[in-house]
């Protein structure tokens, strides 16, 4: 138990840190913790205040390694010269891109580059040179909406490899990974059950199209595309019992057996991306290997909480990546202590569970929660462990050799997972205040006296139908921003135009040149409620345009009226000219006004100073 309150506490500061950022006043926290340190080394006490003072120093530490991680990432370089860039892991191919981790050589930040995917793959230990111009300063997000520029992310324009690295054995694995992740999407390209088998093996979700990765998140189900940690703990049990006996008759050593059981785990965590899901489930199971070697009983949550401790003390930034908290709260209901004389809960009562204690971080993130999950796990759940996992798995270490045909009885299960969310993907979604009165009827029936025990134990607890509540007054959404009488997003020689529509609240788009998933939280952040229309300047239907459609539609979105607004396409392509020029990026985003998305925020390109301006803003909202 102390083990567990210890690592609690360093975890607990870690996230009070990456919030309230640097401390002005570090080395009186790193003073005061180390006293406490050696108050609970030395002092003869109780070993309660013991742990009592080595809690509050872990938190003291976590605060200080939270706020040093929240540092600013400059200064970055400037100017038209090259910078040197050393590759960190193996380069991603997403969606038409290649992304790549990147260190400047000499220091130890790490940035993320959005390249050309002809420069890749690209493996660790290799180095480049990029234009300084485009490293000028912290990608910021694009437009409204846009998911990207959560931490240093740059688009790179071009990128040289520089003299090669020496070859390692390191060097040659993540070459292998690279090249294995690149194959993988062009493989994977037109056939989407094939895709679903890569994404959920190699860990390469744009390998399945848009519109069957919203689905799968719409049914509960986009855990199994996104590597969490129970595709490394598929891997771990299938590898685990036939390497230990194959390391017992090799040495008839426990510490060979445990080794040899671990290593496969560790490089399919790389093979993957390492992603914060992955890892934690990686070092929970070299936490049991090591009680195995120990001969000590391992301790759900005790792992649980040491392994996150363990990955925010090497990476704090993970304290807000949704996969990581949607990962350790899955895992914290499935490790939940039975009591006395209850049996362990089957798959229903694992995914009744697991579907509550991650509510709240989906409406914090999402707004809203894969509800339907607690049905469509109950069939995705098991095709998925004891068929597209192992053949999957076969198929990829295979594939290299006899080619695509060995992903095919793999995919057989894959089609079967995608075809069931399609289905549970039309199921309407629940409103967040029916789940807040789900959980308040399921709190208040904890506290009454006249239910049992055993119906008690099968409800939700109480932290996790108070968090519910607490998310859902949260992301409740108030009154919408005021439509613009007109939006545009592209660069210097094409643009999507935004204009509303004849209907209050729906809006005309022409020719749209954003992803399909990327509208949604763009016409949001607008203030619009729907698409009233889409159109092109060269007439028909392209296919970009039918799958914007089809994505609209499952969104709920496609609310096809007639009659739009005209757009002043001179002033548009002469403000977004200034637009770019303030931005510096090869796409901007602009509205009425004129008005550019600059850093996160709306910034007047209008000339008259900021009262008039002011004054511009107020009457565009009067008047609508």
């Amino acid at each position: 138990m102390a083990t567990l309150l210890l690592a609690l506490a360093f975890a607990a500061g870690t996230c009070l840190g990456l919030e309230l950022g640097p401390s002005g006043r570090a080395p009186a926290i790193l003073a005061l913790a180390a006293a406490l340190a050696g108050v609970a080394a030395l002092w003869r006490g109780s070993g309660r205040f013991h742990a009592a003072c080595a809690g509050v120093a872990l938190l003291l530490c976590g605060r200080l390694h939270g706020g040093l991680a929240e540092r600013p990432p400059g200064p970055f370089p400037g100017g038209e010269g090259v910078v040197r860039l050393a590759v960190v892991g193996a380069s991603t191919p997403y969606g038409g891109r290649c992304e790549v981790e990147v260190r400047p050589v000499g220091s130890e930040q790490r940035w993320r580059l959005w390249v050309d995917p002809a420069r890749c793959p690209l493996a660790e230990g290799q180095e480049v040179w990029a234009l300084a111009g485009d490293l000028s300063s912290p990608a910021a997000p694009r437009w409204p909406g846009d998911w990207r520029g959560q931490g240093v992310d740059f688009e790179v324009s071009q990128l040289w490899l520089a003299a090669a690295a020496s070859e390692g054995w390191m060097r040659r694995y993540w070459a292998a990974v690279a090249s294995l992740r690149h194959a993988g999407e062009a493989s994977a390209r037109g056939d989407p059950a094939r895709g679903f088998v890569l994404a959920a093996v190699l860990g390469l979700p744009a390998a399945l199209p848009p519109g069957e990765r919203g689905e799968l998140r719409r049914a509960g189900l986009g855990h199994l595309v996104a590597v969490s940690g129970m595709n490394v703990a598929v891997a771990a049990l299938l590898l685990r019992a036939p390497l230990l006996r194959i390391g017992l008759l090799l040495g008839g050593s426990t510490a060979l057996a445990c080794v040899l059981a671990w290593l496969p785990v560790a490089a399919y965590v790389g093979l993957t991306g390492a992603a914060a899901p992955a890892v934690r489930a990686a070092v929970m199971f070299s936490l049991v290997q090591l009680g195995t070697l120990l001969g000590r009983p391992a301790h759900g949550m005790t792992m649980l909480a040491l392994a996150a401790a363990g990955l925010l003390a090497w990476w704090p930034g993970w304290a807000r990546d949704p996969g990581f908290q949607l990962s350790l709260a899955a895992m914290a209901a499935l490790l939940r202590p039975v009591g006395p004389g209850e049996a362990p809960p089957g798959l229903l009562a694992q995914s009744w569970h697991v579907t509550w204690a991650t509510c709240p971080i989906g409406l914090m993130h999402f707004g809203h929660a894969a509800v339907w999950g607690v049905l469509s796990n109950l069939v995705a759940v098991p095709v998925f462990t004891l068929w597209v996992a192992p053949l999957g798995t076969l198929g990829c270490l295979l594939w290299p050799w006899v080619g695509d045909v060995a992903l095919v009885p793999a995919a057989w299960g894959g089609r079967l997972v995608l075809d069931l969310a399609a289905v549970v993907a039309w199921a309407p979604e629940i409103p967040g205040m029916a789940l807040a009165g789900a959980a308040g009827l399921m709190l208040a029936l904890r506290w009454s006296r006249w239910l049992g025990t055993r119906w008690r134990a099968g409800l939700p607890g109480p932290w996790i139908c108070t968090a519910t509540i607490a998310a859902v007054l949260a992301t409740r959404p108030g009154e919408g921003p005021t439509p613009p009488d007109w939006f545009a997003v592209g660069g210097s020689r094409e643009q999507a135009l935004v204009v509303p529509a004849s209907t209050r609240g729906l809006a005309c788009v022409r020719d749209p040149n954003l992803s399909p998933e990327a509208w949604g939280p763009l016409l949001a952040e607008l203030g619009y409620v729907g698409v009233a229309g889409l159109t092109t300047r060269r007439g028909g239907e392209p296919p970009h345009l039918l799958a914007l459609r089809e994505q609209l539609q499952r969104e709920g979105l496609w609310r096809p009226t007639p009659g739009c607004e005209a757009t002043p396409e001179i002033a548009v392509r002469t403000a977004m000219k200034a637009c770019l020029a303030r931005t510096g990026q090869k796409t901007a985003a602009l509205r009425a006004g004129p008005e550019c998305f600059v850093g996160g925020a709306w910034v007047s390109l209008a000339t008259d100073g900021p009262v008039l301006a002011a004054l511009r803003e107020v009457g565009r909202r009067m008047r609508w």
